[in-house]
């Protein structure tokens, strides 16, 4: 449950950044979903890798 909300969070902190991007170029982004889905897949493989060395550090 950890890495899903961790995954979750990553995935709402870059849209983040993408709306002040937008914001601040005054533009509209368009992402395809062959870009998309490999960076959904990307943060929650770092959640996932995150999470592992934080059990690791609690052995």
């Amino acid at each position: 449950m950890e890495t899903f909300g961790r995954g979750c969070l990553y995935i709402i902190i870059g849209a983040a950044v993408l709306l002040g991007l937008a914001f601040i170029t005054q533009s509209h982004i368009q992402i395809p979903i062959f870009i998309f889905i490999p960076l959904v897949a990307l943060a929650f493989y770092t959640a996932k890798k995150k999470t592992e060395k934080k059990r690791e550090d609690n052995w």
